[in-house]
């Protein structure tokens, strides 16, 4: 005999609803929201994650803390005061905000937490923290390293940021023509760059394959381009103490690709308006 009282919906698992819902929210924002670290603007933001997910901002932003993909003034002193014994009606005193703001700067307790197989968002953190990671080890080497190191660091870089959401510059104050890409690199001993004869990136070819719209493998770069456009990128970058449009790097037909990519990493500065 079945006791207490029935499920309303007795064929759906809430944890794993909530466990997809703050997955699909973590890959749509696709980089942590911390507001004591600048944000690139051409991300997306938490209004465009919601139209996405036909949901309101304030439960995005949950599905985001659950995910630990959120990080607010307001969202550490709830959560530090949680973990610290505070009732809610405490936290909403010495805080000075209402009940419905305590609940939307705490994470779901259904959440993807205690999985048999890490989440989406904890995948997306780790790659957030590489491609940080890397993008240090990229300015020390423009700093410090030598000609060779400094190809090295950007092509390890360009490795760990594939399918991360670029977007070209295009022209004028309102980038008419700007055209949202994502990349992917190529597998080791594959067809493009393989004669490359600098050192090799464990896992990964010498060649890019650029997609735009969700188009795959529209077109490739090689790495011998990225390097020669990177040369051209730092010379003017010296000269001018800025890059004033892709047509600087030198190489046509990829020059508004890795502009783009070398104003992200900021290895080059956009010409001062």
């Amino acid at each position: 005999m079945q006791r207490g009282r029935p499920k309303k919906k007795p064929n759906v698992d809430t944890k794993a609803e909530i466990a997809e819902k703050v997955s699909r929210a973590c890959e749509l924002l696709t980089e942590p929201f911390d507001d004591r670290t600048e944000r690139d603007p051409d991300l997306p933001s938490m209004n465009s994650v919601a139209e996405e997910m036909g949901v309101t901002i304030i439960k995005v932003k949950r599905l985001l803390i659950t995910g630990d993909f959120y990080s607010s003034a307001t969202s550490r002193a709830v959560q530090e005061r949680v973990k610290g014994g505070m009732t809610m009606d405490q936290i909403c005193t010495e805080l000075n905000i209402r009940p419905s703001s305590f609940y939307a700067n705490i994470p779901y307790s259904k959440g993807a937490y205690n999985l048999n197989e890490p989440s989406l968002c904890a995948d997306q953190n780790v790659r957030y923290r590489n491609r940080k990671a890397a993008i240090q080890q990229l300015q020390t080497s423009l700093s410090t390293g030598t000609s060779e190191e400094q190809r090295l660091s950007l092509w390890k870089a360009i490795c760990l940021f594939q399918d991360y959401p670029f977007t070209t510059t295009g022209r004028g104050k309102e980038k008419k023509g700007a055209i949202k890409f994502k990349y992917t690199v190529s597998a080791p001993g594959s067809a493009g760059g393989r004669h490359y004869d600098g050192p090799a990136v464990d896992g990964f070819g010498n060649e890019i394959w650029i997609s735009t719209g969700g188009e795959q493998k529209k077109k490739s770069i090689s790495r011998s381009t990225v390097d020669l456009a990177f040369n051209n990128a730092l010379k003017e970058q010296v000269r001018e103490g800025f890059v004033s449009g892709p047509r600087k790097l030198g190489v046509p037909g990829a020059r508004s690709n890795l502009y783009a990519i070398f104003l992200r990493f900021g290895i080059i500065k956009a010409e001062p308006k």
